[in-house]
């Protein structure tokens, strides 16, 4: 089994070491994909829209997807994977972990899907590659990242009138925390792949009857149900 956390007295090499990795090569990998993320728009049109989410329970991950209409957020369909767990938990590193199960149950869909969103982080991440991005470059798709906490960076005054305010890391802009409805916290946005900042925050904005973007909020939801019916079973 893949450990959920570094075992007292080991090292994230010893735990890397199990699946043929050391840290020095996955840091080496996260930089080549972060360097081949696009922060344009790479489509013509969003007419179906994906949640990805994936919780946890023992050594199994359990990922879910719900395809969105965009026009009436009507669902068109939903899918969920259960997998092993490959990756052990590493800081900055959990799109390794992430992206996995969420790649499987993304190839599992029938519909078609012209954006996916993902509850995690894109290019809001130390290493500029949370699993929005990450995903987003093994797919070759517009994806975004949706995160509800934020992990790093700073927050930008925001400006009179705006809902969202820009988060800057090293002098970078690498997402915006957005409120989606008056009243809540804001959400974290960063482009995943092949979108740009500005359309993503416009379409987290569009796709928010709450808090969460109703694709993210739909598969969180599912990953509950399931997670508590595996709970049961086992």
């Amino acid at each position: 089994m893949v450990s959920n956390r570094l075992k007292k007295g080991s090292s994230w090499n010893e735990e890397l070491s199990k699946i043929g990795l050391t840290l020095e090569k996955a840091r080496e990998l996260q930089k080549k994909l972060a360097s081949q993320v696009i922060e344009e728009d790479g489509f013509e049109k969003i007419e179906n829209i994906c949640g990805l989410d994936v919780a946890y329970h023992k050594d199994k991950a359990i990922a879910c997807g719900v395809v969105l209409n965009r026009e009436d957020m009507r669902v068109v369909e939903e899918k969920i994977v259960y997998t092993e767990i490959s990756f052990p938990y590493i800081p900055t590193l959990l799109s390794f972990r992430e992206t996995p199960p969420i790649l499987k149950v993304a190839e599992s869909l029938e519909s078609r899907v012209d954006l996916f969103m993902v509850d995690s982080n894109g290019r809001l991440h130390p290493f500029l590659l949370g699993a929005a991005s990450h995903f987003g470059i093994l797919v070759d798709k517009p994806t975004l990242g949706v995160a509800k906490t934020l992990l790093c960076g700073e927050i930008l005054p925001k400006k009179e009138g705006d809902r969202y305010s820009f988060v800057v890391l090293n002098g970078k802009v690498v997402g915006a925390a957005v409120t989606t409805r008056l009243g809540v916290k804001p959400v974290f946005v960063s482009v995943g792949h092949k979108i740009s900042l500005e359309t993503a925050i416009g379409m987290v904005l569009e796709t928010s009857k709450l808090r969460i973007p109703e694709p993210i909020r739909l598969a969180d939801h599912l990953s509950k149900l399931s997670k508590k019916e595996l709970k049961s079973k086992l």
